[in-house]
């Protein structure tokens, strides 16, 4: 009995050890254990955040700025002439323009006396007789004379003398002034003027064998 106590105690040992074992073997590895991953949505939020700079705002357009038309050419256009006195060197004579458009502020209605019969014929002949403007006629600056000016809003420009005309020129003038022939008008903007418009056309005439002139 005394040979077989040592035995017994070395198997109790070998089994404890052999369970402690076992145990060890079964215990995950800190490897087996699966590493947590980041949603798609985070991770592409903390990508966003962290790799892609703010973006800079777009530079604004520059708005482009229309260029101010010029006035229309003035319409509903109308002259007339009023004579106080019998007296040809006294008399008192008043001419007047009128319009209908345009009536914007800040365009002014300049109103000119045309100083050459610029539509007669250089030889017309006996007993003829015609405007002295037309439509489309070129009228440089060395051809008009400023009769008078207003603002568009007033609607009419008139201007005024005492004394005599020439009745060969057609049209009463100003003794003091160049003689003209006929009357024109243009509506002078920032941007330029229009056209112009004729208020008077004048006229001459070629008188004929028979005629009796002034």
């Amino acid at each position: 009995m005394i040979c077989g106590r040592p035995t017994l105690a070395v198997l109790v040992a070998f089994v404890i050890a052999a369970c402690a074992a076992c145990g060890a073997s079964a215990a995950p590895t800190p490897a087996s254990v699966p590493t947590p991953t980041a949603s798609p949505a985070s991770a592409a939020a903390t990508n966003l955040g962290a790799t892609n700079p703010p973006r800079s705002p777009s530079p604004s357009s520059t708005p482009r700025v229309s260029p101010v038309p010029v006035p229309p050419k003035p319409t509903g256009v109308s002259f007339e002439e009023k004579r106080v006195g019998d007296d040809a060197a006294t008399t008192e004579i008043t001419q007047s323009v009128r319009w209908g458009a345009p009536g914007s502020e800040g365009v002014e209605i300049r109103v000119y006396g045309v100083t050459e019969c610029v539509a007669k014929p250089e030889n017309p002949s006996p007993d003829t007789h015609g405007p002295c403007l037309v439509e489309h006629t070129p009228l440089p600056a060395s051809v008009r004379t400023l009769l008078g000016t207003a603002p568009a809003s007033d609607g009419v420009v008139s201007w005024t003398w005492t004394g005599t005309f020439d009745c060969e020129v057609g049209l009463a003038y100003d003794p003091g002034g160049p003689a003209y022939h006929a009357v024109v008008l243009a509506a002078y903007g920032a941007s330029g003027h229009s056209i112009f418009a004729i208020a008077e056309a004048g006229g001459w005439s070629q008188p004929g064998p028979d005629d009796i002139v002034c």
